[in-house]
This record gives C-alpha cells, structure tokens and sequence, in this order.
C-alpha cells in the first residue's frame, strides 16, 4: 500500500467554540489514514479575519520548507487560493458548493460575494493539479473535463438508526411532538428557514404538536441523536453542492423532503417515504403531513451506503495517486 505524506489546507474545520464547522472535512481526512495517508492541518480561520487568508500563504511556505509533503489538499476554493502561492507542492482542491456555484440571497440570485466566489473558483481549478467536485452540477458550471465528481462520504458507523424516543430521552425532547429537523442556522438566508416555517405553519393545521427542531454548531455525534430524534428532515436551500445533511438523515433512515438543489434528489433516489417537492410552502407542507401521518422511517441506509466514508476515501486516494504519477 502507497503511503501520503498530506497537508490539509482549509477554512473548514471542527473549533471550541463551533465543533460542527467543518466536521465532515476533519471526518473525511481521518478515514484516508487506514488507506495510508498522514496528514498535517493548516487551518485557516478566515471567519475569525479576513487577513488570515494572506497569512496563511506565508505559513503553507514555511510548512513547506520545514517538512516534506507529497501534495496539498485544499478544502473550499479560498483555501485552495492560499495553497497555490507556491509551486513546489501539488496541489488537490476540493470544491465544496458555493465557491463554484455562487453565494445567493434568499430570493436566489447570486450576491456580489458569490460572483467573487464563482470567478475564483473557475480560475483556480485551471491552476490546480486535481479537482474534485461534490455533484455533477458543480462540474457542469466548472467546466473542467478532469474533475472528479466525489461527494463526501457519510460514516455509516455514527449516522445509524436507533430508538427515536431513545434519542429523544437524551436529548430531553417531548416523546409525543412532531419534529421537523433543520441542521442549520437560520440566519443564514440561502437556507430558507422562512419557507420551512412557513411550510410547518400551514402543516401544524392537520398535524397538531408539529415544531421545527433547529440543531446547529454541534458535534457529528450529537447531530445524529437529533437525526434519530426527529420525524422528518426538510431541505429547501437555494443553493447547495451535495448536501451532507441528506446523507447523514438517510444513513439513519429518516425521512426526506427536498427540493432539487444539489444532487439531493441523487441523494434520496427512489427512496421509499421522502420526496422531492417544489420550492414552495404549500407543497412542503403537504409532504410533511404524509410523512407524520405514515409514521415509519425509510430504508434510506441501504440506499445511501454507496457514499460511506470508506467508498469515498478510496476514491480520494486514488486522486492523490494519479497526481503522482504526473
């Protein structure tokens, strides 16, 4: 077995203060190690300071000259900007969503940032080495005939069912309530928390006791006790790239209503109990009451183990493995 010797460069990982952020990146890079890959994390936390992006070109150069790397791997497009001020090491670059796709406001349209983001984006995959995108969308508007389309992975071992009014027992939430899972903070436009609660409004007429359950900036252990917990997750996002929230309901078999962003529909296939709605309240709702009123969880799992955490870190080796041998 080929061994790498990688440096993780990224504005996505896991901190104190928010153990959610990133975590399916930190994830992702834990499951290459049985495959042979160590690594090293530069992060890069450009939440904190913009400036962080400037510094962290120095700091790549100064790893770089201190310790052997056989490639870069960068997470998110601005990463990847700080990792290609050098041209010593290859360089991998995963895209994750709206560093090709855009930024959007709630209405949709792509806001000044997200134009940034795209023009970044596509000038930068023409400057790496490899690239990897997480849905066929992404690949279509990159336009890059190399890139690989690999969504992360989903660890089949955490996102597993278990007893709902288990989970609802640790999680010290009301055994009788209906829950509407959203993983997200909902201040964050893109993700329209507003149609969701407008959608469970309209719902709450035949299906009394319905509530949203907002789980956010929590670590992936607790994020699958709440997948458990609830009834079904809604995904009305503008604008996604392959959507981990999807994964992980389905990896615990609970229910799925979605609209067509990303490759959510791909997620969910033909899954029996989730649905593929249009962007609007009254059909949400609609799917929401079926779901309460079917009362079963799906057999999402056995679909969704295509993408486990394994499956995908054997393709992201064999990236590293033909840059390489260029």
């Amino acid at each position: 077995m080929a061994s790498y010797n990688v440096l993780v460069v990224t504005n996505l990982w896991p901190t104190e203060a928010d153990p959610g952020y990133g975590s399916f990146v930190k994830a992702q890079m834990e499951s290459l190690i049985p495959l042979g890959v160590q690594f090293d994390v530069l992060f890069v936390n450009g939440r904190e300071s913009r400036w962080n992006y400037l510094r962290g070109i120095r700091q790549v150069r100064k790893r770089i000259r201190d310790k052997h790397y056989d490639l870069i791997h960068a997470h998110f497009g601005l990463s990847g900007w700080v990792a290609r001020w050098q041209r010593h090491v290859p360089l991998v670059v995963s895209f994750m969503g709206d560093d090709v796709l855009g930024r959007s406001a709630r209405d949709g349209r792509i806001t000044l940032v997200g134009r940034f983001l795209q023009i970044s984006g596509f000038t930068l995959a023409r400057l790496a080495d490899a690239v990897i995108v997480k849905s066929r969308q992404m690949a279509n508007k990159l336009r890059v005939s190399s890139a690989q389309i690999i969504p992360n992975g989903v660890d089949l071992d955490l996102f597993r069912p278990i007893e709902q009014a288990i989970a609802r027992k640790s999680l010290g939430l009301d055994p009788e309530k209906k829950l509407v899972l959203f993983p997200y903070n909902p201040s964050e436009a893109r993700k329209r928390y507003d149609l969701i609660q407008s959608a469970v409004s309209r719902a709450r007429e035949k299906v009394p006791g319905l509530e949203i359950l907002v789980a956010r900036s929590l670590p992936q252990e607790q994020v699958a006790t709440y997948m458990n917990a609830a009834d079904v997750l809604v995904m009305a996002s503008m604008l996604e790239g392959s959507p981990n929230a999807v994964k992980e309901a389905m990896a615990t078999n609970l229910p799925v209503v979605t609209v067509d962003v990303g490759d959510a529909v791909d997620l969910i296939g033909p899954t029996e109990g989730c649905y593929r709605v249009p962007r609007e309240a009254t059909a949400i709702a609609e799917k929401i009451i079926e779901v309460c009123r079917r009362g079963s969880r799906t057999n999402g799992r056995a679909w969704i183990r295509k993408l486990s955490m394994e499956t995908v870190a054997q393709q992201i080796v064999e990236v590293y493995a033909r840059v390489l041998r260029h």
